[in-house]
């Protein structure tokens, strides 16, 4: 004869099994575990209640990971349309040397925002070609702000159309930004700051 107890077991494996069979993974092991202790010390109600936790933690937890247990990528960001040759990136690093480029973000993507605006055929910038020119400021070995992230240059480029920051230097337009008037005012500000700190750049 089986042992009641093992009989017990198996039920209660399989019962703890099937309630968290349409969870995904870490909350299904985890489910399990919590279910199949409940039900080995007798409860029932109470299974049903650990089960409804997991299930209002899966709720609240924001997808990371795929069934298969990979993190989701994020969507990519698409290329920038910029290319500077040899000549192009000389006269890059001269527009960009005047600034402190170690400033932060929201400085350096709207001096890159100007640039754009002057020295390309580009009607607006996107997040796209601050991270280009970034690249280029690095490679051309000027100091500049360090980011790796391209989120932080969209966060950028988004504070500096937002009225709560009092800044309003650009304009959301489609995918892309353009520098507003008061931002052009701005703009206008900082290049006479930077003449007036060093002489030789007029």
């Amino acid at each position: 004869m089986s042992d009641p107890s093992n009989t017990a077991m198996a039920d209660a494996v399989r019962t703890a099994r099937d309630a968290v069979a349409d969870l995904e993974e870490p909350l299904k092991t985890e489910g399990f575990k919590i279910l199949l202790a409940k039900l080995l010390s007798g409860g029932t109600v109470a299974a049903d209640q650990g089960l409804s936790k997991v299930q209002d933690r899966k709720a609240s937890t924001p997808r990371k990971k795929t069934a298969g247990g990979k993190k989701e990528k994020k969507a990519a960001l698409p290329a920038s349309t910029l290319k500077l040759n040899v000549e192009d990136l000389k006269k890059f690093k001269a527009y960009c040397e005047r600034f402190n480029m170690e400033e932060g973000t929201e400085f350096v993507a709207f001096v890159l925002a100007n640039y754009v605006r002057e020295h390309t055929d580009l009607e607006c910038v996107t997040t796209s070609d601050v991270v280009y020119l970034h690249r280029q400021l690095i490679s051309l070995k000027l100091k500049v702000v360090a980011v790796n992230d391209p989120e932080h240059w969209s966060r950028a480029l988004g504070w500096l159309t937002a009225p709560s920051r009092r800044k309003e230097w650009l304009e959301k337009v489609g995918a892309g930004f353009l520098v507003s008037n008061s931002g052009l005012i701005r703009f206008h500000e900082m290049e006479q700051e930077a003449s007036r700190k060093d002489p030789l750049l007029n």
